[in-house]
């Protein structure tokens, strides 16, 4: 009798992340992903029923890992519209600088389907439309949310290689200038 195999979830996200951002997301597949994990093809279907599904965990990690800095930060703050922004820019600074650069090469890759981008709609929507944006306070945080998501995007796609002082610099001078 042999010991129940366990395949790890984690390792094959890791995996198909390296598969898109190596070779684009054109080139994420199934084998693609075993190949890349050292699994066998039924390993990663047993882990995820479709590529889709390995697609939605994979962004759902990268959404995860900001709600987690950002739910930390309203908790000591405060859940209001502009508190929100504010976590997001937090969560924006303060994140891995690996997977946020991971998290806007996989949205960029899969934005172009409907239902991948529905999630970050709905995400961006939530943020942007509780905002009083007749209030100079609700403008101000519009434009800090665009602010950092520019210069994410920026550094995620490797437009500009901020440093890790001028990444710290930004996020201080939009929470400074506009978030105060």
């Amino acid at each position: 009798m042999g010991r129940r195999q366990t395949i790890d979830r984690g390792a094959l996200l890791d995996a198909a992340e390296r598969v898109v951002l190596r070779d684009g997301a054109a080139h994420l597949t199934i084998d693609a992903v075993a190949a890349e994990a050292g699994v066998s093809k039924g390993g990663v279907l047993y882990a995820f029923a479709s590529k889709d599904a390995l697609i939605d965990a994979m962004l759902a990690r990268v959404y995860a890992a900001f709600d987690r800095i950002a739910d930390d930060y309203l908790e000591k703050a405060g859940d209001t519209p502009v508190n929100r922004v504010r976590a997001h820019v937090e969560a924006s600074r303060t994140a891995d600088p690996d997977a946020s650069d991971r998290a806007v090469v996989l949205m960029a890759s899969f934005m172009r389907s409907p239902k991948y981008r529905e999630g970050a709609l709905e995400y961006y929507r939530g943020l942007i439309d509780r905002l009083d944006t007749t209030t100079p306070a609700g403008r101000q945080a519009r434009v800090a949310l665009l602010a950092t998501e520019g210069a994410a995007m920026l550094r995620g796609c490797g437009f500009y290689p901020f440093s890790q002082d001028e990444w710290d610099e930004i996020h201080q001078d939009v929470i400074t200038k506009l978030l105060s």
